[in-house]
């Protein structure tokens, strides 16, 4: 099969070469990129999206607690990219994979289920990965499920943001639906405890006033 090539002809580049080939591209042109490639398994169905804690949420700051630190900016420096990925980062990807792996088998192998947490983007901006999976959310899913604690992760509330805003079905990890109302005084519960205890709130404020509009 002919694909259209966009970049050098590699056919004939010997293995051994290919990795030294480079690249500069914008962010417009990564998203397009990583959603072709999630359109080839999808090919035209949408998929169940299962949103989990990954770089904040209730691992993180019971870490950045311990740490005294009020964002996980701050906690990254803090506890040097080794213990950070095996911390917090490995913990929250093996938690987020379970997760999605659950729902698959809850739901039948039929489903499409989509995990953010294997997918990486060197160079990325933690705000160009939100605007990814906004994308996703919004164009390739028909339904979000929240891992348990997902009120305490600034992704994951932002998320429910999203598919709010979007009208997509919202369930919690029990697949019961999760209503507006309901969501709006989990997260306040949950900001009450993270300002108690000094942390950083104002990114998640801001997904929660999305959602109080």
């Amino acid at each position: 099969m002919d694909h259209h090539r966009v970049g050098p002809d590699t056919r004939n580049t010997p293995t051994r070469e290919l990795a030294a080939l480079r690249f500069e591209r914008g962010y417009d042109e990564e998203v397009a990129i990583a959603l072709s490639a999630l359109d080839c398994v999808l090919l035209g169905r949408k998929g169940i999206y299962a949103s989990s804690e990954l770089t904040s949420g209730r691992r993180a700051q019971r870490l950045q607690r311990e740490h005294n630190v009020p964002n996980v900016t701050a906690l990254r420096d803090a506890l040097g990219a080794e213990d950070y990925d095996a911390l917090l980062w490995s913990p929250n990807v093996e938690a987020a994979v379970a997760f999605a792996n659950r729902l698959r088998g809850e739901l039948g192998d039929s489903e499409l289920v989509i995990s953010p947490a294997p997918f990486a983007a060197p160079d990325w901006p933690q705000e160009a990965y939100l605007k990814f999976w906004e994308s996703v959310i919004r164009t390739r899913v028909k339904s979000v499920y929240f891992n348990e604690g997902w009120e305490y992760s600034t992704g994951c509330v932002f998320e429910f943001a999203v598919a709010a805003e979007a009208g997509l079905p919202t369930l919690d990890s029990a697949t019961r639906p999760l209503s507006g109302d309901q969501t709006i005084e989990r997260v306040s519960r949950a900001i009450l405890e993270m300002e108690a205890s000094g942390l950083d709130t104002r990114a998640i404020k801001s997904s929660l006033d999305r959602l109080t509009r």
